[in-house]
C-alpha cells in the first residue's frame, strides 16, 4: 500500500506527471515502504490514487525499472528490487569490508578451491613463469539472500601456502593481511560491461543476457609485488561504480587480450 503521506501530484507543475509519480514512488522505495520482493500497488490502484492515466503510470514505472529499483513481471505486477550500491573507485576496496561498514554482511558460497597451473596470460599479468602454481578460489557472494557477485580469484601459491590447507570464508584481503602478513597496497582494475551466459545466470539468479560488470583486478602487496589476479562478475542491478577523474591528461591505449 501507499504511505498515508504519499506526495500529491500537481498538474500545473512544469515537471511532467510521470516524473512526479516516479519521484514519489522512488522516495517511498528508498524509505523502505516496500521490502525487496514485495509488490508495489497495481497500475489500476495508482491510476485511481493519483487520478492520472494508465500511460502516465507505465511511464513512471518504466523509469523506476531502468534505475533498477523495481522489476515488472507479467502476470504478477511490479516488484521492489533490493537496493543497489555505488562503489567509488579511488582506492583498493573490499566489498566485504565496505558492506560491513553499512551493517551488512556478504554470505559466501564456496564453489571450488584448488590448485591450477598459470596460463600464459595469467603468468604475464602476475609476473611469474607459465605453469607456476596458483590457488583458484571461486565463490558466489550473496547479500540478504540475493546473489551479488561471482568471484574468481587466482593467488600465487608460494606467497600464501597456508591457503592450500585453509577453506576461505569472509574477506580474502583481511585473511591475507592477518594470516600471511600480505596487505593489499594497490590494485589495477579493468571494468568490462558484459552479460550473463547461462551458467553465470543460474548462479547469480538472473536471466541469461542480464547486464553484468566484469572486474579484472591485479592486486599488489608490499614492494609492488603482484599477489593475485581476480575476475569478478557483479550483477549490474546491484552495484554501480563511480570514478574520480583528476585533471592530468588522459592517454588512450590499445586493449590487451586476456583470458581467465
Amino acid at each position: 500500500m501507499l504511505a498515508n503521506t504519499a506526495t500529491q501530484l500537481d498538474p500545473q507543475d512544469a515537471v511532467p506527471l510521470h516524473a512526479q509519480l516516479a519521484a514519489a514512488l522512488r522516495e517511498q522505495l528508498r524509505a523502505g515502504t516496500w521490502a525487496p520482493g514485495a509488490l508495489l500497488p497495481s497500475e489500476r490502484h495508482l491510476v485511481e490514487r493519483y487520478r492520472i492515466s494508465r500511460a502516465t503510470v507505465r511511464h513512471a514505472l518504466d523509469a523506476l525499472e531502468r534505475d533498477g529499483l523495481v522489476r515488472r513481471v507479467r502476470g504478477r505486477g511490479t516488484i521492489a528490487e533490493p537496493a543497489a550500491f555505488e562503489q567509488p573507485l579511488h582506492a583498493p576496496y573490499s566489498f566485504f569490508a565496505q558492506l560491513a561498514q553499512l551493517g551488512l554482511r556478504l554470505e559466501d558460497q564456496l564453489i571450488q578451491q584448488h590448485e591450477v597451473s598459470a596460463s600464459e596470460a595469467q603468468a604475464r599479468a602476475l609476473g611469474i613463469a607459465p605453469g607456476s602454481e596458483l590457488i583458484h578460489i571461486q565463490r558466489v557472494r550473496s547479500l540478504e539472500g540475493v546473489p551479488f557477485t561471482l568471484d574468481n580469484c587466482y593467488l600465487i601459491a608460494r606467497l600464501c601456502p597456508e591457503l592450500r590447507h585453509t577453506q576461505l570464508s569472509g574477506s580474502l584481503y583481511q585473511w591475507l593481511s592477518e594470516a600471511c602478513d600480505l596487505p593489499i597496497v594497490h590494485c589495477t582494475d579493468t571494468l568490462i560491461a558484459t552479460v550473463a551466459d547461462r551458467a553465470m545466470a543460474a548462479v547469480l539468479d538472473v536471466m541469461p543476457g542480464a547486464p553484468l560488470m566484469r572486474i579484472e583486478r591485479i592486486a599488489y602487496t608490499r614492494g609492488d609485488l603482484p599477489l593475485h589476479l581476480a575476475v569478478n562478475n557483479v550483477r549490474g542491478d546491484r552495484c554501480r561504480f563511480r570514478v574520480a577523474l583528476a585533471g592530468a591528461p588522459a592517454h588512450l591505449e590499445y586493449a590487451g587480450v586476456r583470458d581467465s
